[in-house]
């Protein structure tokens, strides 16, 4: 596989979209992988129980970085069980190198399928996925 298959221009144009953190935001999560050094911190505005705004810091790879902004752009409306429910099934799909098949306001995490091939870089794309987790453990 090539890089150009792994970081295609998609991906690059997300990754590219840069930092958003959120003024006085309901909470603050901060997750690192520890085998890579990644570092994602994710802001949230949650009213009614769902999620009004996302917002993010990226010290991390463009994997990383195209995941936090896609998770930014298609999370608002959402509760965090839905996107816990998202994570699992993105999780297993990466894990057992299967097609990538979100519903279909989720989609765009297609261009994540040739990181399906690498193990080492799941968690890569899970990291957002994984501090969203954090922040539901303690809401």
């Amino acid at each position: 596989m090539s890089d150009d298959d792994l970081y295609n221009k998609e991906l690059l144009r997300l990754a590219a979209m840069g930092d958003c953190r959120l003024e006085s935001p309901d909470h603050t999560i901060v997750h690192n992988n520890p085998l890579c050094g990644d570092r994602i911190t994710i802001d949230l505005r949650i009213a009614d129980n769902l999620i009004s705004e996302v917002g993010y810091k990226a010290q991390s790879c463009a994997l990383c970085k195209a995941s936090a902004q896609l998770i930014k752009d298609l999370s608002i409306g959402r509760n965090l069980a839905e996107l816990q429910e998202i994570h699992m099934t993105l999780k297993s799909q990466l894990k057992e190198n299967s097609p990538i098949s979100l519903p279909s306001n989720w989609e765009s995490f297609h261009i994540f399928q040739p990181v399906a091939e690498i193990k080492n870089r799941h968690n890569c794309v899970l990291l957002p996925f994984q501090a969203l987790a954090k922040i539901e453990t303690i809401y």
